[in-house]
């Protein structure tokens, strides 16, 4: 049997160490990854010998669950090699270690498993070079064009671009906005906070302060080149920054400070003019 848990163990879920996905396949549950707010990860196993990364949905309020199968749904349509690759998802019924007496269903997701995140790797390594991060860069702007197809991120930081192997991939849908009202149930609150700490835009910001609904695709594509600038610079990019600040090339400094612009009207307004741009900044390097 595999306990989870968040940040406390005392307040835990136990369940058997052999899930079944939707699908009947069955996966065995191995080390604990880490946690976040309202999952837990773990490796699994398939029958095959393939490691995945498994994610058990530990807040069970209505809301949570909403989230949850709406990033399941992004993560089986938004498909693109810079994107977390969807294996597979189901329920699996648990005790309450606090109320043995009590049964509930957690929700879990397969993903492909990554080596570390960003971050872990920028406190690992010196700034990389021209030929490292620009494909990179690249990579993540056409998986945000893709991602832009259908939903909004809002949660874009270095913990959230994984890498595996040397690719790396944007993840965590679970603050997605979709574009489609039919297919997205909006619970954000009024003057609730939508977004990374450190790494929310301006407008989502004030949407926090005063209210209002001014996140847009364009505020991904601050969240995603701030996190690029940080990559450059190899420090927190708050403040005001010039071009001297930047380690790169004119032409991509020149779309980060616009990208990066307290006015959303002068970024670049979505993933696929992110990627134009970018395109046409290192076409010639």
């Amino acid at each position: 049997m595999i306990d989870l848990f968040l940040n406390n163990p005392q307040r835990s879920y136990r369940i058997d160490e052999r899930i079944i996905s939707k699908t009947g396949d069955d996966y065995e549950i191995l080390d604990r990854i880490g946690c976040g707010g309202n999952g837990v990860v773990y490796e699994c196993i398939d029958r095959e010998g393939s490691v995945y990364a498994v994610k058990f949905l530990l807040s069970l309020s209505r809301k949570s669950r909403t989230r949850f199968s709406q990033e399941v749904a992004l993560m089986q349509r938004a498909k693109h090699p810079h994107l977390i690759k969807y294996i597979a998802d189901g329920t699996v019924e648990a005790v309450d270690n606090n109320r043995p007496q009590n049964i509930v269903d957690i929700d879990f997701v397969i993903m492909e498993k990554a080596d570390r995140n960003l971050l872990d790797y920028m406190k690992s390594n010196e700034k990389p070079e021209y030929e490292e991060y620009a494909p990179q860069f690249r990579g993540l702007c056409e998986a945000l064009a893709v991602l832009h197809q259908f939903a909004i991120h809002r949660d874009i930081k270095p913990e959230n671009i994984l890498i595996k192997g040397e690719t790396w991939v944007l993840s965590d849908f679970g603050l997605c906005s979709f574009l489609s009202p039919e297919e997205h149930q909006d619970i954000t609150k009024l003057n609730e906070k939508v977004g990374p700490m450190f790494w929310m835009s301006p407008e989502a910001i004030d949407c926090y302060y005063f209210g209002g609904n001014e996140i847009g695709k364009y505020s991904d594509v601050f969240q995603i080149c701030l996190v690029f600038v940080f990559v450059l610079t190899h420090k927190y990019p708050g403040g005001i920054f010039s071009a001297e600040d930047i380690n790169t090339t004119p032409l991509i400094k020149e779309l980060l400070l616009e990208a990066i612009s307290n006015d959303f009207h002068k970024r670049p307004q979505d993933g696929l003019e992110l990627v134009e741009k970018f395109n046409n900044a290192t076409y010639f390097q």
